[in-house]
């Protein structure tokens, strides 16, 4: 009786080591495998850029002086030559009538000369320092009235006062160099944006470009690459390309934007999804074994990942690979969204 318990004690140990060494040793380890699709994948690159005017102009003061007239604000429509602001004249002003004072004079000695000479009265050499003293005086009169003409800030293209860069007023001292307005058409827009080196490669004018605005979540507007700078910022590493708007854009100047300019799209890609990625490999069950296929990859977007080469469109990859996943390993297969 007791050698009967005993045996059927240690039947039972054996057949739970049997059970552990399945279980542990044996039993293949169940992975989540997915099938390859064929659908559309874009290939895009990243560029950030802002909103400018086709047609604009930065407006600055050539002189130094205090404000004396701001005639035109923000928003407001302008001309072409219409005047913006008038820094104090009143110096420049007293310089043309001296200047003009002179030439008056000038200009009354050359004509007293002129008929001398004409009565034999005076030399021709007394002619000729007349003829130069009124040259000398009338171009007098145009650097002063130039020098004037300096104190009226005035619209270089028509369009509109898109910005007052220090939003100007009467009593202000300006600059040299210092930019006062920004000027320009709003109707007619594009986007100045930058590329990294390494992918102005790949554009090319006529691309689409896929922009967006933190002004719009969740919307995307269109454009297209028109132009590109044929040398790079060295330190910046990036290159500079221009984007097409069309005329019902929302968009507005000044506006910071995402782009993404579609360089490749294939319709009928084959796409895995991108947790089935491992570095340049994704991994398969081949007779119950795990196999690594070295794949070439395309584009990504989506949570899908484009396969140039290296996957057939019936091989079932295995997504989330275990960390240290060894080739030859045994696994078996639970189809994504399986229990």
């Amino acid at each position: 009786m007791n050698k009967r318990i005993v045996w059927t004690g240690g039947a039972g140990a054996a057949l739970l080591l049997l059970v552990f060494v399945y279980f542990v040793f044996l039993r293949a380890a169940a992975v989540e495998i997915a099938a390859p699709e064929r659908g559309r994948a874009v290939e895009a690159v990243y560029a950030t850029g802002t909103v400018e005017p086709v047609r604009y102009a930065r407006v600055g003061s050539k002189i130094a002086g205090r404000v004396t007239n701001v005639l035109r604000q923000e928003g407001e429509k302008v001309e072409e030559g219409d005047i913006l602001a008038v820094i104090d004249v009143t110096e420049s002003y007293s310089q043309l009538q001296e200047a003009q004072a002179r030439l008056r004079l000038a200009d009354s000695e050359l004509d007293r000369a002129q008929r001398l000479r004409r009565s034999g009265n005076v030399s021709e050499a007394a002619l000729d320092q007349a003829r130069s003293a009124q040259s000398a005086a009338s171009a007098a009169v145009r650097g002063a009235k130039a020098r004037l003409d300096d104190h009226f800030i005035t619209a270089p293209v028509a369009g509109e006062v898109l910005r007052s860069e220090y939003k100007i007023k009467v009593g202000d001292m300006v600059q040299p160099g210092q930019i006062l307005y920004m000027v320009g058409d709003p109707a007619e827009l594009y986007i100045d944006a930058e590329v990294d080196e390494e992918d102005i490669v790949k554009v090319r004018p006529g691309q689409e470009a896929l922009i967006r605005a933190d002004a719009f979540p969740g919307r995307v507007l269109e454009g297209a690459v028109f132009r590109m700078t044929p040398f790079g910022d060295p330190v910046g590493r990036t290159y500079r390309i221009h984007i097409s708007l069309p005329g019902n854009t929302p968009l507005v100047p000044g506006m910071t934007t995402e782009i993404n300019v579609v360089v490749r799209h294939e319709e009928n890609a084959l796409l895995v999804p991108l947790p089935a990625i491992s570095g340049n490999s994704v991994w398969t069950i081949r007779d119950g074994r795990a196999a690594r296929i070295p794949v070439e990859i395309g584009a990504v977007g989506g949570g899908k990942v484009e396969i140039l080469s290296g996957l057939d469109d019936g091989t079932p990859v295995i997504l989330q690979p275990p960390s240290g996943l060894k080739e030859g390993e045994r696994l078996r297969g639970r189809q994504s969204g399986e229990g």
